[in-house]
């Protein structure tokens, strides 16, 4: 299971670079789940997989009306504190936080990822 990034820049293909707050993100790659399924003997256990969607999460400087960002798709291209770039095609935002001291959260999923780089 892939791990949380630090994200550093999201570009959006609808809005531009996204105005990040410091450490303001996390994104968590597409992948898949292992579920362990004990057997009776040990040589007998195994797994089963399913996959699961892409994860980004953001802290914004409020310096648009937070309903702007409301899509049902969007490309995002996110690049990590690790030098990793990796892009969510067909976006959607799962639901629009709360505005509060110049800054909302947002959170975007994707049912794939792809690593660029």
């Amino acid at each position: 299971m892939a791990g949380l990034s630090k994200v550093i820049r999201v570009v959006s293909a609808n809005f531009g670079e996204l105005p990040i707050k410091a450490d303001g993100g996390t994104f968590k790659p597409s992948g898949h789940k292992r579920e362990t399924q004990d057997g009776e003997q040990a040589e007998n256990t195994g797994f089963v997989e399913t996959p699961t969607h892409a994860e980004l999460k953001l802290k914004l400087n409020a310096s648009v009306d937070p309903q702007t960002y409301d899509t049902a798709a969007d490309t995002l291209t996110i690049f990590t504190a690790d030098g990793h770039q990796h892009m969510m095609p067909q976006a959607w935002t799962v639901d629009m936080g709360e505005l509060g001291k110049g800054e909302f959260d947002i959170e975007y999923h994707s049912a794939k990822s792809q690593k660029l780089a």
